[in-house]
């Protein structure tokens, strides 16, 4: 049995007010419980509150009885907890991790078997070289500022509509965030290496940018690529 447009709306709403915030979640959620309520619907011959109920249940959501009286119980019942949403959740968050780790990967190896990469990679040696016999302070200037341009960029894809409230959209800029903050924990990290009797060593700073090149620009591709395809699947959305 099919659910009416007025019934698909209702399961949207209940998920809204158990507080799954993310669109691209409750889509997969919504997909999932309608299909679930329509077939008990059919194969156990109950009406649209008692199927839609049990599978609120089925979700691990908590839903006491006792006290509430009967004719509430399928309003109640339905908003008393969400834990089994929130558990959900943090499940697709293992999940989309695991994803964009090995999509990484996959990028990486591609890219740097690519000649067009290679080529860019090649003038940005270059360019930090010669930037290097002018003067050490330059080149690493020239790499911060090759390397920030990726991170600027992002700012492009953030404040399209779907995006801030998209886990898929979240992941993956805490992935960013994360390979950020573990180049600044190296550098932290060995910082001492790069000094000695007060004075700076830049051969070592530059030779570490110029090995996290490829690593941050592949980031920046996983971080385009996921963005997009979240831009695409809201417009159909609300198209």
């Amino acid at each position: 049995m099919k659910l009416t447009k007025e019934e698909i709306q209702f399961v949207d709403n209940y998920l809204i007010k158990n507080e799954v915030k993310y669109w691209d979640v409750r889509l997969e959620l919504l997909d999932h419980i309608v299909s679930a309520v329509e077939d008990k619907m059919t194969n156990d011959g109950i009406s649209f509150n008692e199927a839609l109920l049990d599978v609120h249940r089925g979700f691990g959501n908590q839903c006491i009885e006792f006290g509430v009286p009967k004719g509430k119980i399928f309003e109640s019942g339905l908003y008393q907890s969400n834990i089994g949403f929130k558990k959900f959740t943090k499940n697709k968050q293992k999940e989309i991790s695991r994803k964009n780790r090995k999509r990484y990967w996959v990028l990486l190896k591609q890219t740097l078997l690519s000649y067009s990469f290679m080529l860019e990679y090649l003038l940005f040696v270059m360019m930090i070289f010669v930037s290097y016999q002018y003067k050490p302070k330059t080149a690493l200037l020239v790499a911060l500022i090759t390397l920030a341009i990726p991170e600027l960029l992002k700012f492009k894809y953030v404040f399209r509509k779907g995006v801030r409230h998209s886990l898929n959209a979240n992941m993956v800029g805490l992935l960013n965030s994360s390979f950020l903050c573990f180049q600044g924990a190296i550098l932290n990290f060995y910082k001492d290496e790069f000094t000695y009797n007060g004075i700076v060593d830049y051969r070592y700073i530059i030779g570490f940018y110029v090995l996290i090149y490829p690593l941050t620009r592949v980031s920046f591709m996983l971080y385009k690529e996921v963005l997009n395809v979240t831009k695409e699947r809201y417009q159909l959305l609300t198209s």
